[in-house]
């Protein structure tokens, strides 16, 4: 079988959870080839050895460079159909409806649909007298017509336009013809799924990693826009993320948090399964030994959505009760997050916290940061199901994690695999530091026992078991009344690599994860 595998601002042009799943996916299935296109902002090249059923990959910058392909001439030209400015006003009066109206879906996937079947170019109607501008301007006057919201400025919609041009333009982005699409995102990667979709029929999987309108509201929340900016770009987003729901084979989130926020966006609850993140226990065997400095470890990517100024602000209550205590921070700080990275530091002298605090960069894999703390803590806001927290149950170390996402399936809900704090709370945050760094029984035996969790839910023969199934369906399309026969076939995968790994290892099986496919 042939795949499209879809991303934005990841595999394999970045390390990190969601490429690491990527690589896992293409290479335990190497019956199939994958042909790759990723959505990028600065960095094009591959950082990953692809293996060798990976047919092709593209990079496909979202901004810049497209701009500069087409002529004003071209451009004023295209802009000029009436087909699309109709397009465009359907697209925007269905996502803004009239005060008092709800957002008409089944209106605003027709628009969509006639952009990604008629459209040549780049979709950039600003540059050609405001086309997508004027649209947003006349629907938005009649949504907020005696509400008592703010007007929107000309200027105001010009900014949404840009932003919404370059979002639909990925409607018409191109690659060889496929069996199967999955994308790993909703947003932009699923609406390249649905360009191709409606044009070819190709069936879709949609695999959410962090729920993309959930992330694009905090996002949004923390962007120097206007209300009315955020309001607009939001509304649309989330027209788009319900129009790809509507449109998929199946959908295989992270975890039961994300399928959650699927179904309450209208997503078929049948189509809904979850399939956790797995990780290749060999990789991961028990550390030895704990460093002779308390220490917490942190691993990932140096971004807001981590919230590592909350766990500074923590360590520093971590200091006042274990005084020779280290903070020790692993990961790549992306490009554009330099203002971020440096607020952090100008946080640690803040803190009075010195050289207790370290930014060690970028590392090859989770491990040596997992061996260099008696604990790991994650502070993020925003989570899908975490290899930080897998990775390091699975070497038997315990964790001090924030409870969003899908943390709490990793660790379970009783904590005795992992204490859970909420988010943006520093004080908790610390507290839980402390208590496991002062206790060693308890921290390990919490890790003894994390490992054991972590061998029984998180198996890559499983991970790679049900996607070998998903995929043979998907392929050949679902109909609704044969998605219970998938999540037998789904069950019946898990016990058969439960029972392959039993007999490779000479171990007792496990008890099947059925749950998880329900």
């Amino acid at each position: 079988m042939h795949v499209a595998l879809l991303n934005e601002g990841t595999y394999p042009v970045v390390h990190g959870g969601v490429s690491t799943w990527c690589d896992q996916l293409v290479k335990n299935l190497p019956e199939h080839e994958f042909s790759i296109v990723t959505l990028t902002g600065t960095q094009h090249e591959s950082v990953w050895s692809l293996p060798s059923n990976v047919r092709s990959f593209q990079a496909k910058p979202m901004w810049g460079e497209v701009r500069r392909r087409w002529s004003f001439e071209a451009l004023r030209a295209w802009g000029e159909s009436s087909e699309i400015d109709s397009a465009y006003r359907q697209l925007w009066s269905a996502v803004l409806p009239p005060a008092g109206r709800s957002v008409d879906l089944q209106a605003a996937t027709a628009g969509l649909r006639v952009l990604a079947a008629e459209y040549a170019q780049p979709l950039m109607a600003h540059f050609t007298g405001g086309l997508g501008t004027k649209a947003l301007m006349g629907a938005w006057a009649s949504h907020v017509k005696g509400t008592g919201l703010p007007p929107l400025s000309g200027s105001q919609a010009a900014d949404v336009s840009r932003h919404v041009d370059r979002f639909l333009a990925v409607l018409n982005v191109s690659w060889p013809s496929v069996d199967l699409i999955h994308a790993t995102t909703n947003g932009p990667a699923g609406l390249m799924a649905l360009g191709r979709h409606w044009r070819d029929g190709t069936p879709i999987v949609l695999t959410e990693h962090g729920v993309h309108l959930r992330e694009r509201y905090l996002a949004l929340r923390a962007a120097n826009f206007p209300w009315t900016v955020r309001y607009a770009l939001m509304a649309m987003t989330r027209a788009v993320c319900q129009t790809v729901y509507n449109h998929c084979e199946l959908m295989t989130p992270v975890s039961e948090f994300n399928a959650g926020w699927e179904r309450e966006l209208g997503a078929k609850a049948q189509r809904v399964i979850t399939v956790p993140n797995a990780v290749d226990a060999t990789a991961f065997p028990p550390v030895e030994g704990e460093p002779d400095v308390p220490t917490v470890s942190f691993v990932g990517r140096i971004d807001p959505l981590k919230d590592l100024a909350t766990l500074i602000e923590a360590f520093a209550i971590v200091r006042d009760s274990v005084p020779d205590a280290r903070l020790r921070l692993f990961g790549p700080t992306p490009a554009g997050n330099e203002a971020y990275r440096a607020e952090l530091d100008a946080l640690v002298v803040a803190c009075g916290l010195g050289a207790s605090v370290t930014f060690e960069g970028a590392v090859p894999s989770a491990r040596p940061a997992i061996e260099a703390g008696h604990v790991v803590a994650l502070s993020s806001i925003s989570e899908g199901l975490p290899y930080t927290v897998i990775e390091s149950m699975m070497c038997g170390r315990a964790t001090v994690s924030t409870d969003v996402g899908g943390i709490n399936e990793c660790v379970g809900r009783d904590e005795t695999c992992g204490l859970l704090v909420p988010p943006r709370d520093a004080q908790a945050l610390g507290e839980a530091l402390v208590r496991l760094l002062v206790d060693d029984a308890e921290r390990q035996a919490m890790g003894r026992r994390a490992r054991e969790r972590a061998l029984s839910t998180f198996d890559l023969a499983k991970f790679t078991a049900r996607y070998r199934c998903i995929y043979q369906r998907s392929a050949a399309t679902v109909p609704e009344a044969d998605l219970d026969d998938v999540r037998r076939a789904l069950e019946a995968a898990d016990s058969s690599a439960t029972r392959e790994y039993a007999a490779a290892t000479h171990a007792a099986p496990t008890t099947t994860e059925a749950e998880s496919c329900r």
